[in-house]
């Protein structure tokens, strides 16, 4: 079983990344992007989790069969929602992204797990013990892909200002790459 990672290093044009990404985006892909410099949470989440890369993190699910795939995550003030890839990986949004293709006997049960979530409000305080009544970005996505058997384990770490360990963008990512990519990632980064 392999992973694909889809990601292609553009330092000419920030719009280049965006549009292979957009493109690159298939059902029970996991998404990552970095927010904005002058975004607060995105600061918040990169300082949490000791600098790093990504600060958001969802999957992507096809509400019907060859229908528009959408963008799941869980956001402050929203809970779980869906977007178009587009505005997920919009200049308003992110500065970065990347898409980790799930293979291919992995893709409906990651789907089927990330859509039995959708809708439950975000967890503001971060708190990994409430059984999903309540999800974070991380949360959400490392839930689906536990059920759906990508991952075992959730990778958690202490943060800073926290008493409780979370889940931190980057983690998941590495999580994910190192369960299932056998070959090396490259970046979107814009530079």
């Amino acid at each position: 079983m392999t992973l694909m990672v889809v990601s292609i290093p553009v330092t000419a044009e920030p719009q280049a990344w965006r549009d292979h990404a957009i493109a690159a985006v298939r059902p029970g892909a996991v998404v990552a992007r970095r927010g904005l410099d002058n975004d607060p949470i995105t600061q918040a989440v990169l300082f949490g989790q000791g600098g790093g890369r990504w600060s958001h993190v969802g999957i992507a699910v096809q509400l019907v069969p060859e229908g528009q795939i959408y963008i799941e995550s869980a956001m402050p003030g929203a809970g779980t929602k869906l977007e178009k890839p587009e505005a997920f990986f919009s200049p308003e949004q992110a500065s970065d992204g990347e898409v980790l293709l799930m293979p291919v006997d992995k893709v409906d049960a990651v789907q089927s797990a990330a859509k039995s979530l959708l809708g439950r409000p975000f967890d503001d305080q971060l708190e990994l013990g409430d059984a999903g009544k309540k999800l974070y970005c991380t949360e959400l996505v490392a839930l689906a892909l536990r059920v759906a058997g990508v991952i075992k384990d959730l990778p958690t770490r202490s943060v800073p200002f926290l008493p409780q360990k979370v889940i931190a963008p980057d983690d998941l990512v590495a999580a994910v790459t190192l369960t299932e990519l056998r070959q090396p990632r490259t970046s979107c980064a814009t530079d």
